[in-house]
């Protein structure tokens, strides 16, 4: 996670005095209307699907807004799964009691007696996922639409 420093602070400021203009609004309310209404397309087309398409209009508006990105309109979208399984990655991650050092705080001053028992096999492969998926599903030929932030 990020510090809470005086950096932090700023971007904070920053980004509430651009999301807080008429024209964002009206650009996130002309978003919001265009991926709602593939969502209803997308759950005609197969309502079993209601989750999925939740979790892909949900993920289709914040990549839209915040970088431009445009969705695949039909099915799956490599950005939104890869948003997806980090989270769930991440909420693995932090299952209290997961790791040796949340039972055993000891663990925390003694590392190198506790290195064997203590790995990594879950942040690898999400550091790995998360880069591959960045650089193999990059925007599509240039399409991306210049965001208002």
């Amino acid at each position: 996670m990020a510090p809470n420093d005086a950096e932090w602070k700023l971007q904070r400021k920053n980004i509430t005095k651009i999301v807080s203009t008429n024209t964002s609004v009206s650009v996130v309310d002309r978003v919001q209307e265009m991926e709602a209404a593939r969502f209803l397309l997308n759950l005609l087309d197969s309502p079993d699907k209601l989750f999925d398409h939740i979790k892909k209009e949900a993920g289709s508006v914040i990549l839209k807004i915040t970088y431009g990105y445009t969705t695949i309109p039909k099915g799956n979208d490599p950005f939104v799964d890869l948003a997806g399984k980090t989270m769930e990655q991440f909420a693995d991650a932090t299952v209290p009691g997961r790791w040796s050092v949340d039972m055993f705080p000891f663990c925390e001053y003694h590392p190198s007696a506790v290195e064997p028992f203590l790995t990594l096999k879950s942040a690898i492969p999400t550091r790995v996922a998360t880069r591959n998926g960045v650089q193999a599903h990059g925007q599509r030929d240039g399409d991306a639409a210049p965001t208002v932030y």
